[in-house]
Protein backbone atom coordinates (compact mmCIF):
# COMPACT_ATOMS: atom_id res chain seq x y z
CA UNK A 1 0.00 0.00 0.00
CA UNK A 2 2.94 2.57 1.13
CA UNK A 3 4.79 1.28 -2.15
CA UNK A 4 1.17 1.94 -4.05
CA UNK A 5 0.80 5.62 -2.69
CA UNK A 6 4.55 6.61 -3.24
CA UNK A 7 3.97 6.18 -7.10
CA UNK A 8 0.75 8.16 -7.09
CA UNK A 9 1.18 11.66 -8.19
CA UNK A 10 -0.64 13.42 -5.26
CA UNK A 11 0.07 17.04 -4.25
CA UNK A 12 -0.65 15.97 -0.13
CA UNK A 13 -0.67 19.74 0.87
CA UNK A 14 -3.84 19.87 -1.65
CA UNK A 15 -5.45 16.76 -0.32
CA UNK A 16 -5.06 18.38 3.53
CA UNK A 17 -6.67 21.58 2.48
CA UNK A 18 -9.91 19.94 1.02
CA UNK A 19 -10.17 17.76 3.86
CA UNK A 20 -11.72 20.52 6.13
CA UNK A 21 -13.59 22.23 3.17
CA UNK A 22 -15.30 18.29 2.79
CA UNK A 23 -15.87 17.79 6.69
CA UNK A 24 -17.80 21.45 6.43
CA UNK A 25 -19.41 20.76 3.97
CA UNK A 26 -20.45 16.87 5.95
CA UNK A 27 -21.53 19.30 8.99
CA UNK A 28 -23.91 21.53 6.86
CA UNK A 29 -25.49 18.66 5.57
CA UNK A 30 -26.00 17.03 8.44
CA UNK A 31 -28.33 19.29 9.62
CA UNK A 32 -30.35 19.64 6.40
CA UNK A 33 -33.64 18.00 5.31
CA UNK A 34 -37.00 18.28 6.48
CA UNK A 35 -38.34 14.07 6.47
CA UNK A 36 -34.95 12.30 6.24
CA UNK A 37 -32.38 14.87 8.63
CA UNK A 38 -29.35 11.93 7.00
CA UNK A 39 -30.45 12.18 3.57
CA UNK A 40 -27.91 15.28 2.34
CA UNK A 41 -25.75 14.18 4.60
CA UNK A 42 -25.26 10.19 3.10
CA UNK A 43 -25.48 11.53 -0.23
CA UNK A 44 -22.64 14.01 -0.03
CA UNK A 45 -20.45 11.40 1.95
CA UNK A 46 -21.29 9.19 -1.17
CA UNK A 47 -20.34 11.62 -4.02
CA UNK A 48 -17.21 12.18 -1.50
CA UNK A 49 -16.49 8.61 -1.68
CA UNK A 50 -16.90 8.70 -5.11
CA UNK A 51 -14.64 11.62 -5.72
CA UNK A 52 -11.70 10.05 -4.08
CA UNK A 53 -11.78 7.31 -5.76
CA UNK A 54 -12.01 8.82 -9.49
CA UNK A 55 -9.29 11.31 -7.52
CA UNK A 56 -6.54 8.30 -6.90
CA UNK A 57 -7.37 6.58 -10.38
CA UNK A 58 -6.62 9.47 -11.76
CA UNK A 59 -3.20 10.16 -9.87
CA UNK A 60 -2.32 6.65 -11.20
CA UNK A 61 -2.17 7.91 -14.81
CA UNK A 62 1.03 9.36 -16.44
CA UNK A 63 -0.99 12.65 -18.48
CA UNK A 64 2.27 12.99 -20.19
CA UNK A 65 0.10 11.49 -23.09
CA UNK A 66 -1.90 14.50 -23.20
CA UNK A 67 1.01 16.40 -24.79
CA UNK A 68 0.18 15.39 -28.44
CA UNK A 69 -1.01 17.71 -30.12
CA UNK A 70 -3.34 16.02 -32.40
CA UNK A 71 -4.70 13.81 -29.35
CA UNK A 72 -5.64 17.42 -27.67
CA UNK A 73 -7.28 18.70 -31.09
CA UNK A 74 -9.13 15.14 -31.45
CA UNK A 75 -10.88 15.45 -27.35
CA UNK A 76 -11.44 19.11 -28.14
CA UNK A 77 -13.54 18.10 -31.52
CA UNK A 78 -15.07 15.68 -29.70
CA UNK A 79 -16.48 17.76 -27.21
CA UNK A 80 -17.23 20.31 -29.23
CA UNK A 81 -19.13 18.03 -31.30
CA UNK A 82 -21.49 17.02 -27.91
CA UNK A 83 -22.17 20.68 -27.51
CA UNK A 84 -23.65 21.28 -30.81
CA UNK A 85 -25.20 17.86 -30.44
CA UNK A 86 -26.96 19.16 -27.06
CA UNK A 87 -28.64 21.78 -29.38
CA UNK A 88 -30.26 19.28 -31.37
CA UNK A 89 -31.12 16.52 -29.42
CA UNK A 90 -30.95 17.65 -25.50
CA UNK A 91 -34.16 17.71 -23.75
CA UNK A 92 -34.14 21.21 -22.20
CA UNK A 93 -34.21 20.95 -18.47
CA UNK A 94 -35.20 24.26 -16.27
CA UNK A 95 -34.82 25.91 -19.50
CA UNK A 96 -31.27 25.11 -21.13
CA UNK A 97 -30.27 22.44 -23.54
CA UNK A 98 -27.07 21.37 -21.16
CA UNK A 99 -27.37 18.15 -19.45
CA UNK A 100 -26.99 14.59 -20.98
CA UNK A 101 -28.61 11.77 -18.93
CA UNK A 102 -26.77 8.85 -18.31
CA UNK A 103 -29.60 6.62 -15.45
CA UNK A 104 -28.87 7.36 -12.03
CA UNK A 105 -26.94 10.61 -13.06
CA UNK A 106 -26.81 13.42 -15.41
CA UNK A 107 -23.79 14.83 -17.07
CA UNK A 108 -23.03 18.33 -18.46
CA UNK A 109 -20.35 18.43 -21.53
CA UNK A 110 -19.71 22.16 -20.50
CA UNK A 111 -17.53 21.23 -17.17
CA UNK A 112 -14.99 18.86 -18.48
CA UNK A 113 -15.00 21.13 -21.55
CA UNK A 114 -13.49 23.60 -19.27
CA UNK A 115 -10.67 21.54 -19.02
CA UNK A 116 -10.01 20.70 -22.46
CA UNK A 117 -10.02 24.34 -23.23
CA UNK A 118 -7.25 24.92 -20.48
CA UNK A 119 -5.06 22.02 -21.80
CA UNK A 120 -5.38 23.10 -25.82
CA UNK A 121 -4.72 26.35 -24.85
CA UNK A 122 -1.81 25.68 -22.62
CA UNK A 123 -0.42 23.55 -25.28
CA UNK A 124 -0.99 25.76 -27.99
CA UNK A 125 0.76 28.60 -25.70
CA UNK A 126 3.83 26.61 -25.08
CA UNK A 127 4.62 26.34 -28.64
CA UNK A 128 4.24 29.93 -29.42
CA UNK A 129 5.27 31.66 -26.30
CA UNK A 130 7.88 33.43 -27.93
CA UNK A 131 5.65 34.85 -30.70
CA UNK A 132 2.42 36.02 -28.49
CA UNK A 133 3.00 39.13 -29.97
CA UNK A 134 1.69 38.79 -33.22
CA UNK A 135 -1.76 38.89 -33.35
CA UNK A 136 -2.90 35.89 -34.78
CA UNK A 137 -1.94 33.57 -32.29
CA UNK A 138 -4.16 35.77 -30.12
CA UNK A 139 -7.09 35.41 -32.78
CA UNK A 140 -6.53 31.72 -33.23
CA UNK A 141 -6.52 31.24 -29.49
CA UNK A 142 -9.94 33.21 -29.06
CA UNK A 143 -11.25 31.09 -31.68
CA UNK A 144 -10.55 27.99 -29.46
CA UNK A 145 -12.55 29.40 -26.66
CA UNK A 146 -15.22 30.89 -28.86
CA UNK A 147 -16.37 28.27 -30.41
CA UNK A 148 -17.62 26.38 -27.10
CA UNK A 149 -18.31 29.78 -25.36
CA UNK A 150 -20.64 31.05 -28.24
CA UNK A 151 -22.37 27.16 -28.10
CA UNK A 152 -22.98 27.17 -24.27
CA UNK A 153 -23.84 30.56 -24.52
CA UNK A 154 -27.18 29.34 -27.14
CA UNK A 155 -27.91 26.41 -24.36
CA UNK A 156 -28.56 28.73 -22.29
CA UNK A 157 -25.56 28.71 -19.89
CA UNK A 158 -24.30 32.27 -19.47
CA UNK A 159 -22.47 31.33 -16.36
CA UNK A 160 -20.70 28.51 -17.93
CA UNK A 161 -19.82 31.00 -20.95
CA UNK A 162 -18.64 33.82 -19.21
CA UNK A 163 -16.27 30.83 -17.39
CA UNK A 164 -15.18 29.70 -20.54
CA UNK A 165 -14.17 33.82 -21.35
CA UNK A 166 -12.46 34.48 -18.26
CA UNK A 167 -10.50 31.07 -19.30
CA UNK A 168 -9.66 32.45 -22.26
CA UNK A 169 -8.49 35.75 -20.80
CA UNK A 170 -6.35 34.26 -18.20
CA UNK A 171 -4.48 32.35 -20.56
CA UNK A 172 -3.67 35.44 -22.74
CA UNK A 173 -2.69 37.35 -19.65
CA UNK A 174 0.12 34.48 -17.96
CA UNK A 175 1.20 34.11 -21.84
CA UNK A 176 2.42 37.40 -22.05
CA UNK A 177 0.45 39.19 -24.38
CA UNK A 178 1.68 43.00 -24.95
CA UNK A 179 -0.08 46.06 -23.61
CA UNK A 180 -1.58 46.97 -26.86
CA UNK A 181 -3.37 43.96 -27.63
CA UNK A 182 -4.81 43.63 -24.16
CA UNK A 183 -6.00 47.30 -24.37
CA UNK A 184 -7.89 46.24 -27.97
CA UNK A 185 -9.34 42.82 -26.08
CA UNK A 186 -10.42 44.73 -22.61
CA UNK A 187 -12.00 47.37 -25.44
CA UNK A 188 -13.39 44.52 -27.18
CA UNK A 189 -14.99 42.84 -23.82
CA UNK A 190 -16.24 46.22 -23.24
CA UNK A 191 -18.39 46.72 -26.77
CA UNK A 192 -19.25 43.16 -26.41
CA UNK A 193 -20.64 42.96 -23.21
CA UNK A 194 -22.27 46.18 -24.13
CA UNK A 195 -24.05 44.61 -26.80
CA UNK A 196 -24.85 41.78 -24.85
CA UNK A 197 -26.38 43.87 -22.20
CA UNK A 198 -28.53 46.09 -24.22
CA UNK A 199 -29.45 43.47 -27.22
CA UNK A 200 -29.13 40.22 -26.55
CA UNK A 201 -29.45 39.29 -22.90
CA UNK A 202 -32.79 38.00 -21.50
CA UNK A 203 -34.36 40.16 -18.38
CA UNK A 204 -33.74 37.22 -16.32
CA UNK A 205 -30.15 37.51 -17.15
CA UNK A 206 -29.75 40.95 -16.12
CA UNK A 207 -31.32 39.82 -12.99
CA UNK A 208 -28.68 37.57 -12.61
CA UNK A 209 -25.81 39.33 -13.12
CA UNK A 210 -27.00 42.60 -11.35
CA UNK A 211 -27.77 40.19 -8.20
CA UNK A 212 -24.69 38.12 -8.38
CA UNK A 213 -22.92 41.70 -8.51
CA UNK A 214 -24.72 43.39 -6.17
CA UNK A 215 -27.28 40.99 -4.17
CA UNK A 216 -28.59 43.93 -2.05
CA UNK A 217 -30.58 44.68 -5.12
CA UNK A 218 -32.99 42.43 -4.59
CA UNK A 219 -32.57 40.97 -0.82
CA UNK A 220 -35.47 38.85 -1.14
CA UNK A 221 -35.47 37.93 -4.57
CA UNK A 222 -32.57 37.28 -7.26
CA UNK A 223 -30.13 38.17 -4.12
CA UNK A 224 -31.54 36.03 -1.71
CA UNK A 225 -29.22 32.94 -1.92
CA UNK A 226 -25.95 35.06 -2.12
CA UNK A 227 -27.09 37.26 0.97
CA UNK A 228 -27.55 33.79 2.85
CA UNK A 229 -24.36 32.75 1.84
CA UNK A 230 -22.62 35.38 3.01
CA UNK A 231 -24.73 35.29 6.81
CA UNK A 232 -23.70 31.74 6.94
CA UNK A 233 -19.93 32.28 6.75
Amino acid sequence: MQKFLENLNIDWVLVAAIVPLFLAGLISMKGLGAVDDDYFFTRQLIWIGVGFIFFFAASSIDWRFLRNGWLLFGIYSFGITVLAALLIFARAVRGAQSWIPLGFFSLEPAEPMKLVLILILAKYFSRRHVEIAHVKHIIVSGLYAFVPTLLIFIQPDLGSAIIFSFIWFGMILVSGVSKKHLLVILAIAVISFLVLWFFILEPYQKTRVSSFLNPYLDPKGAGYNALQSMIAV
